[in-house]
């Protein structure tokens, strides 16, 4: 690694928070690990086969892309692609045993078509728009398109699942959604129709709205030990550190500037270190002058615009930190903690954001792991 710049990600901390999860959830309620978009950025391959050793064999991915690369990683369990699918890509359904999510009639009909080609039943997942307005049936409507479903031959109606546009600021509205859900579930028993598993609680879901468990749940972000929510009480801990060096120190005198634009202007005479990461690298420029990092268990102040490939970081007014040192960006040291959710409050944006942009050419490094990991 020349370039000084990596992520570590703990495995040990994500079977914790898996651990803390299956405890609160009980031992009836199916959990699909969401690793989507290369596990929210900690890695795919060695995030799944982490969950996979502790028992964990239901994955929901975004793309057809990621179900196949976890098939031809071994994988064995059931991977639901949590997204609609082009119809000419439904064959890959069935060559590599995926599960797909049904939106409409017209999918479900060329899914169950090209299964009886090949002479094969297809375990699908139908999704219920309960007011997310993005994909899926509207539960006004769904009956009847479902009721067609349970006529194909080939097709194995395994689960059915809505999703939450507002659980963590509206609770009136998502009770709302979970009532119309069990409405439609109930209608369905009433004609004979039941699905294997109702899932519709995301992290957020899985905390505060027991009511919303169902027999399946859908953790994201909070498997990763981010809370997507101030007022998740439950003590998960995030997986994942991103590190770099100081790569070049220099002095600067009073009424000297750093980096584009001169947002930052000394005051008095300082040091200014130079680390190598920047907004390239998913460091959002928008902690330019307002972020924090961690050296030799201390904080530094980000100092001026965070650049495409460097930050800049205001080390105080003697030079008692050299080339070559360690910075943390993302993570904790001894008694100090650069956490994700606070870098996302500086910035205006949300969790997912920070960890899912960080560059895949970021080297990762995976300690803990209970597996030789790639």
């Amino acid at each position: 690694m020349i370039r000084p710049l990596w992520i570590e990600v703990d495995l040990k901390l994500l079977r914790k928070n898996l651990k803390l999860l299956q405890k609160h959830l009980g031992k009836k309620t199916k959990i699909i690990a969401t690793v989507k978009q290369s596990a929210y950025g900690h890695g795919l391959i060695p995030v799944a086969r982490e969950l996979a050793a502790c028992g964990i064999d239901y994955l929901g991915v975004a793309s057809l892309e990621e179900a196949i690369i976890l098939r031809e990683d071994g994988f064995r369990g059931t991977v639901i692609v949590l997204s609609a699918i082009l119809d000419k890509f439904i064959e890959y359904f069935i060559q590599h045993d995926i599960t797909p999510t049904v939106v409409n009639l017209e999918f479900a009909k060329k899914l169950n078509c090209e299964a009886a080609k090949k002479r094969k039943t297809i375990p699908v997942h139908v999704k219920i728009d309960t007011g997310m307005g993005r994909l899926g049936l509207y539960y006004k409507e769904a009956l009847q398109s479902i009721k067609k479903f349970a006529k194909f031959s080939n097709l194995f109606l395994e689960g059915i699942y809505t999703h939450f546009p507002a659980a963590d600021s509206d609770y009136e509205f998502t009770n709302y959604q979970i009532n119309a859900f069990n409405d439609l579930i109930s209608q369905l028993k009433g004609e004979n129709i039941n699905f294997k598993f109702h899932h519709c609680a995301n992290s957020i879901g899985i905390i505060n709205y027991p009511n919303a468990h169902f027999n399946m749940v859908r953790p994201g972000l909070i498997l990763y030990g981010i809370k997507p929510s101030k007022d998740i009480d439950l003590a998960v801990e995030s997986i994942l550190s991103l590190k770099s060096k100081i790569i070049f120190v220099k002095k600067i005198e009073k009424g000297m500037s750093v980096g584009y634009s001169r947002t930052y202007i000394s005051t008095t005479p300082r040091y200014i270190g130079t680390i190598a990461a920047g907004y390239a690298d998913g460091y959002p420029w928008n902690l330019s002058n307002k972020a924090k990092v961690i050296i030799n268990n201390e904080f530094y102040n980000v100092a001026g615009r965070v650049c495409m490939d460097h930050i800049m970081i205001d080390l105080g007014d003697s030079k008692k930190i050299e080339a070559g040192k360690e910075v943390i960006l993302i993570g904790k040291s001894k008694n100090k903690k650069v956490a994700v959710e606070d870098l996302a409050d500086k910035c205006n944006t949300i969790a997912y954001e920070i960890v899912s942009r960080l560059s895949g050419n970021i080297p990762r490094i995976y300690k803990n792991s209970l597996l030789k990991q790639p």
